[in-house]
């Protein structure tokens, strides 16, 4: 447990020759805006420890370590750590590495959990017997300590047979630009202008009501973000959803919307009157907009359907489930939008998308050889 300034500092420096490290977090949530992050467990092939920033003043030794670009850092499906440690360093560690993107490239299962790729791997069982336990609390027992260290121990054999394997299957480059955006600070940013479509609900608001629910939305993050409360605390989503619908001038027609007693009337009333208010006022033409995408064509489900066949067909030539690569629902985002569907970015483009855009280009076609659907360029 490293829970002083000079032993972090000792630390760090102990650790930075290495090649890479293996980084998890733990952290509480459910009565702050911001995570309280509680520990870094971290280790290398010759040093490994628990990092108490419940305890620790000067992090400056730690960020240079989080930095470091000749340091690879590996997670496991780390949105959640990085989100955290950017809004605790102010910045995202670089390089870093993904074990769970790396193992579905290679072929295992889609998202599959630190557990199950600890005991395919090393034929570990991990306990869960902590996975509730409040990393806040302080002593932490050492019990709690060694759980904590379980999720980075295994963590570098994991990654030293995923990168053998990437390897071998000539399959790293997949992945290059994908752990890259990882890193991509604005990732971790708040979207104001966006948060309205995070609402529950939002689909049956017509656009005068989502510009209101979109500046409420934002009132709320604000003030969530000051008080270091959770968004639900400050207004719920269903809240927001009839203010914006009702559109009140007065607290007697707040006061008629379910759930908002007189206490929090007193409290957030006259804010959410003038939200409204000036909500109003703004130009239709800045109003946001709900993206409905066209119901696809008949012609156009008769592609789909093509190209879940080619997805089949690519994912057996890569030893890769199905889903893993291609759902239909990526299939018809390809088919109506595709410069945002996930199969014409990162890994799934490399891997078999190209060949999907080229079929839907006419430059290939579907084919049947002994029995076996086949793939030919237009022309073989």
């Amino acid at each position: 447990m490293i829970a002083d300034d000079v032993s972090l500092a000792e630390f760090c420096e102990a650790i930075a020759s290495a090649d890479y490290c293996a980084i998890d977090t733990e952290f509480v949530r459910e009565k702050t805006y911001y995570p309280l992050l509680s520990l870094i467990q971290i280790a290398t092939e010759q040093q490994m420890g628990c990092i108490d920033p419940l305890a620790i003043k000067d992090f400056s030794p730690l960020a240079k370590i989080l930095q470091k670009p000749d340091l690879l850092k590996v997670f496991h499906s780390p949105s959640q750590d990085l989100e955290i440690l950017f809004q605790k360093f102010d910045e995202v560690p670089t390089p870093i590495f993904d074990t769970q993107l790396a193992a579905a490239v290679i072929g295992y299962t889609h998202q599959m959990s630190y557990a199950d790729l600890v005991f395919e791997m090393t034929g570990v069982r991990l306990e869960k017997k902590h996975t509730r336990a409040d990393w806040s609390r302080r002593p932490l027992s050492d019990d709690e300590l060694d759980y904590a260290m379980d999720d980075v121990r295994y963590l570098m054999p994991v990654y030293d047979r995923l990168k053998a394997q990437l390897e071998e299957k000539n399959r790293f480059s997949w992945i290059v630009k994908d752990l890259e955006n990882m890193s991509d600070q604005s990732t971790y940013e708040v979207d104001f202008a966006n948060l309205w479509q995070r609402l529950k609900g939002v689909q049956k608001l017509k656009p005068e009501q989502l510009q209101i629910a979109s500046e409420l939305c934002q009132w709320r993050e604000h003030v969530a973000q000051k008080k270091d409360r959770p968004r639900r605390w400050i207004a719920a989503d269903d809240w927001i959803i009839d203010i914006a619908r009702k559109k009140p001038t007065s607290k007697e027609e707040l006061a008629t919307i379910r759930g908002l007693s007189d206490k929090v009337i007193e409290r957030n009333g006259k804010n959410w009157l003038d939200t409204v208010a000036e909500a109003v006022k703004v130009d239709p033409k800045l109003w946001p907009k709900l993206q409905k995408p066209e119901p696809l064509s008949v012609q156009q489900q008769a592609l789909g359907d093509c190209l879940m066949a080619l997805s089949r067909v690519i994912a057996e030539e890569n030893n890769i489930a199905l889903g893993t690569f291609a759902t239909r629902k990526d299939i018809d985002s390809l088919i109506s939008n595709r410069k945002t569907s996930r199969l014409a970015q990162g890994w799934r483009f490399t891997m078999g998308g190209e060949r999907l855009l080229d079929f839907i280009h006419g430059q290939s076609m579907l084919g049947v050889e002994d029995g076996l659907l086949r793939s030919y360029a237009r022309g073989d």
